[in-house]
């Protein structure tokens, strides 16, 4: 079975099976979507939304954000027209000190994926706030970055008492193999923040082919509905073994043929069995 019949957001966010909140960026708009969709109509184009956010007041700028945020995620923006979206992402970002529209358009240009929106991530990635500085931490995962961007700020945030921030930043420095930080998230397999931190180290391991993790990813890998009492959905267990075997896969890490052989043993989702398999194929070719 190919990438293109897995669920594409599984395979392309590393935070969908890290139990992060909010999970991934597209995913944060389908988080509050419900709560907002007749606020603006979804008729409304990326330059009316540019122009709402100019023009509306404080309260309600965040809104037009959020909007934009699904437009974008839809790849409904003209390449061509990038420049002038982030230019006046980072000029709305700059003048405004509402936090909720700050996040959204943080979380606007993370979902463009484009280097051109880095200076706005990277101011989100200073604030103060919570939410934007996790969601700059997304954003970055989820694009090429150049390769002298300074990891400094995103290192830092391995030290944070944020469970979640914690998990965001080792997925996102795995995720670019950046060097230096092995040792760190080698130290969150014995986390005391809960397994989340646990799994998310060791699926960022697996980029590093850190065989200390291999513990850990078997037992993710051998997880079903009832290994948590019911703490995590079938959809959440599924979404941590696809970031696991995705992972192993882009990193031909073939040490973990015995493990995943092991697992099709009992494994009952069609899904995960199904693109197991096609990973260990893939260790062939």
């Amino acid at each position: 079975m190919s990438e293109k019949k897995i669920d594409k957001k599984l395979l392309e966010n590393p935070f969908v099976g890290s139990l992060v909140v909010p999970i991934a960026i597209v995913l944060v708009g389908a988080l509050v979507i419900f709560g907002v969709t007749k606020m603006i109509s979804t008729e409304h184009s990326y330059k009316d939304l540019v122009r709402e956010m100019k023009s509306k007041t404080f309260g309600n700028k965040w809104v037009a954000a959020l909007e934009l945020s699904k437009v974008i995620a839809a790849d409904r923006i003209p390449e061509e027209e990038i420049p002038w979206l982030v230019e006046n992402l980072d000029e709305i970002y700059t003048s405004t000190i509402d936090p909720r529209t700050k996040d959204f358009i943080v979380v606007a240009a993370g979902a463009l994926g484009d280097q051109k929106s880095l200076k706005i991530i990277s101011k989100g990635l200073m604030e103060d706030d919570k939410n934007i500085k996790f969601h700059a931490v997304v954003a970055l995962s989820n694009m090429e970055v150049p390769k002298n961007f300074d990891w400094t700020k995103v290192k830092s945030f391995l030290e944070s008492k944020d469970a979640a921030m914690v998990q965001a930043s080792v997925l996102t420095l795995a995720t670019h193999r950046v060097p230096g930080v092995e040792e760190k998230i080698r130290a969150q397999l014995q986390s005391s923040d809960g397994f989340a931190v646990r799994y998310a180290a060791a699926t960022a391991l697996v980029y590093y082919k850190d065989e200390l993790a291999l513990p850990v990813i078997a037992e993710i890998l051998s997880m079903d509905d009832k290994s948590h009492n019911a703490t995590l959905t079938v959809d959440e267990i599924r979404a941590l073994k696809i970031n696991v075997l995705s992972a192993a896969k882009k990193e031909n890490w073939t040490r973990l043929s015995t493990i995943i052989d092991r697992m099709l043993d009992s494994e009952k989702d069609i899904k995960v069995k199904a693109y197991a398999q096609d990973v260990l194929k893939s260790f062939q070719e």
